[in-house]
């Protein structure tokens, strides 16, 4: 069966629009931190690549819109790139530098007339969009990501896309016009850069599933510990019960501290949910800085975190009160939000009470109200 080439570019339009909804609606609803926003933005500007692609078709494009599918292309791939430094833990994407670079290939086409130089045009693109696909592929065998399956396909992937892209700038920067040399054909670039957003889009999902978990595959590892990097509430219970017993084998006694983050509606409704987001990874992030290395830190949800630690004394958990009361006052939420986080405390030790877990919250508990009237 033949296929001509203004089937294929549809087909392929088609494909991305599947896979950007796909992806943009996971990441909405259950993956919306930076990561996942940055590759979601490469699929929007691939989506509108194939999208011009299809329209335009064998046709000749105005001026504008080649500049367009040079910069969404070329975009694309470097969100692509920004996407994976976070993958790899870097604290920040660097999304400013593929947007800078797009609009930098955009240059050569909108300062000439009306008739671009598409020999010229594609030879910068298919350059700068292989140079980023080898970065996301360089990007993506850092650190413990080199043992990852699907981490591997997408490097493999990115790395043959790369090579055949600069192969491709290559022969349109040799392009003459007598005709003994000629750019790659639209077909041969359109079909590789939707191909390689398919296996990206079927990678990330995986990726993203096997580091938090998703509602229809989530292992019971998956669902020990929330975006905080603290144990959710019904892992912390299964680990406290398990740690109270083992102590009270020993004969050690354990403590309870049940903290509360003051006023975190009042925050969301002033600053936005953005701003409750940060107070909550900020007071989790002292937690864990504050807190006895082998104790269980967990998130009971509504802005409450509570801490099991083994206690030889009842001053223990007033002990890790002082501490995370120090820690909120010394930093504020976020670099560049000048706000504190004021917090309640409950404190409860197995010497007042009986050796249970519901105990010791039920008393904590009652302290956290006494603190807040």
């Amino acid at each position: 069966m033949n296929l001509d080439l203004e089937t294929l570019l549809i087909a392929s339009a088609l494909a991305t629009v599947l896979v950007t909804a796909v992806f943009a609606t996971t990441a909405a609803l259950r993956h919306n931190d930076e990561a996942n926003r940055a590759w979601t933005a490469s699929f929007a500007a691939a989506l509108c690549v194939t999208g011009l692609e299809a329209i335009y078709g064998d046709g000749t494009m105005p001026a504008v819109v080649v500049a367009v599918v040079d910069a969404s292309s070329v975009f694309a791939v470097g969100a692509m790139w920004a996407g994976c430094r976070l993958l790899d833990g870097k604290p920040r994407s660097l999304t400013w530098v593929p947007c800078v670079v797009a609009l930098v290939v955009m240059v050569p086409t909108l300062t000439r007339s009306s008739t671009p130089d598409l020999d010229l045009s594609a030879a910068i693109r298919l350059g700068t969009i292989g140079v980023f696909a080898w970065l996301t592929a360089a990007e993506l065998v850092r650190a413990g990501m080199r043992r990852n399956l699907n981490c591997r396909i997408l490097q493999l992937t990115f790395f043959l896309f790369g090579g055949w892209y600069i192969i491709g700038a290559a022969i349109s920067a040799a392009a003459t016009g007598d005709g003994r040399i000629s750019r790659p054909p639209t077909e041969t670039t359109v079909l590789p850069f939707v191909a390689a957003f398919v296996v990206a889009a079927i990678c990330l999902s995986a990726l993203r599933v096997e580091r938090a978990g998703n509602w229809w595959s989530m292992s019971t590892e998956a669902r020990r510990r929330t975006n905080l990097d603290v144990l959710t509430a019904d892992a912390f219970r299964d680990d406290a019960r398990d740690r109270i017993e083992r102590a009270t084998f020993a004969g050690h006694h354990v403590g309870l501290v049940l903290a509360e983050i003051d006023h975190l509606d009042e925050l969301n409704s002033a600053f936005g949910r953005e701003a409750g987001d940060h107070a909550l990874v900020h007071f989790s992030g002292i937690l864990r800085r504050r807190v006895p290395a082998d104790a269980l830190v967990g998130y009971l949800g509504a802005g409450r975190f509570v801490v099991l630690v083994v206690a030889p004394v009842p001053a223990v958990p007033l002990t890790i009160v002082e501490a995370v009361e120090t820690g909120l006052t010394e930093a504020t939420v976020g670099d560049d939000m000048m706000l504190r986080v004021d917090a309640s405390f409950g404190t409860s030790h197995s010497a007042d009470t009986s050796t249970t877990l519901e105990s010791l919250l039920a008393k904590a508990d009652a302290g956290l109200e006494r603190a807040r009237a």
